[in-house]
C-alpha cells in the first residue's frame, strides 16, 4: 500500500458539509476511518469581538474536536482530531444575488490519536524504522519540519541497523550525508535507493531549521520517496523470495 492519499486530504482545510476523506485505519490497515461532524468551540478573542458593531461572520474563530471509528465491524477503533476553525465565505453554495453571501466554517486538521500513518512500514523492516515512522506520524499535522525531521531520522535508523555508525572511530560525529555515502559505496547495488534517501535528509534539514515553512504536503511527498525506497530494499525482495517458493514448488507453496 502506498502512501495514503487521504492523508493528503486531511492536511488541507474541510469545509463545513463537505465529507472528511477516510484514512486507513492504523490499527487493522484494512478498514477505513470514517469521521463524523466536528464540533467547534468559538474562540475568547472571537466570543469577544462579537459585541463590536462591525461584527461580521467572518470574524469567528475557535478550536474543534472531531471522532472517527473504523468502519472494519472486526476492529471499529476509534481516532480522535482536534484543530482550528474560522469562518468565510462558502465555496459550494450557490448566489442568486452577487450581494447575498453564504458562510461555512472551515476545519483544519492539528492532531489526529492514535496517528494515522503516514507511510506503510514493510514486515521485514527493522524494529528502528517501525519506530522511526511512527515518530513521524505523531507529528505530521502539528509541526511538518518536525515530522520531516523524523524522517530524515527514520533514514539513520535504518543505517544503524546496517552496520552504520552514527559516531566515527576517534568519536567524532558521523552526519547523515555521510553515513548515506558510506551505506552506498558498500554495494554497486544501492546508489538508486541513496538517492532516495539523499532526497530525505535534505527534506530532514529544511525541516529542521528554525524558520522553516515545510507544510504536511511536503513532508507527505517526502514520505512517498522513503516509502520507495523501502519498497526496493524489504518489499521487493520479499515478493521475490516468495515467487522463489512457488516456483519450487511448482504451484502454491503450502505447509505440510
Amino acid at each position: 500500500m502506498p502512501v495514503d492519499p487521504a492523508l493528503s486530504g486531511l492536511a488541507k482545510t474541510i469545509e463545513s458539509g463537505q465529507p472528511w476523506p477516510r484514512p486507513a485505519c492504523p490499527n487493522c490497515q484494512t478498514g477505513y476511518i470514517g469521521f463524523t461532524s466536528p464540533t467547534g468551540d468559538e474562540g475568547h478573542d472571537s466570543a469577544s469581538a462579537r459585541s463590536h458593531p462591525a461584527f461580521e461572520p467572518g470574524w469567528i474563530s475557535g478550536t474543534f474536536v472531531v471522532r472517527g471509528q473504523c468502519e472494519n465491524p472486526e476492529c471499529q477503533q476509534a481516532v480522535h482530531g482536534t484543530g482550528d476553525y474560522r469562518v468565510d465565505y462558502s465555496q459550494k453554495s450557490d448566489r442568486d444575488d452577487e450581494f447575498e453571501y453564504q458562510y461555512s466554517s472551515y476545519y483544519t486538521v492539528t492532531h489526529l490519536h492514535p496517528p494515522m500513518l503516514m507511510m506503510p512500514i514493510p514486515k521485514s523492516a527493522p524494529d528502528e524504522v517501525r519506530d522511526g515512522v511512527l515518530r513521524a506520524s505523531r507529528v505530521l499535522f502539528a509541526d511538518p519540519g518536525l515530522a520531516a525531521t523524523a524522517l530524515r531520522a527514520t533514514v539513520e535508523r535504518f543505517l544503524t541497523s546496517e552496520g552504520i555508525s552514527a559516531t566515527r572511530s576517534t568519536g567524532q560525529f558521523h552526519n547523515a550525508h555521510e553515513r548515506i555515502k558510506e551505506w552506498r559505496d558498500a554495494d554497486p547495488n544501492r546508489p538508486p535507493v541513496a538517492d532516495l534517501f539523499f532526497a530525505v535528509k535534505w527534506l530532514g534539514n529544511a525541516g529542521t531549521h528554525e524558520d522553516s515553512d515545510l507544510t504536511t504536503i511536503e513532508v507527505l511527498d517526502g514520505a512517498r520517496v522513503l516509502d520507495e525506497a523501502f519498497h526496493r530494499l524489504f518489499t521487493g525482495p520479499d515478493i521475490d523470495a516468495h515467487a522463489q517458493t512457488i516456483n519450487a514448488a511448482k504451484g502454491p507453496s503450502r505447509q505440510p
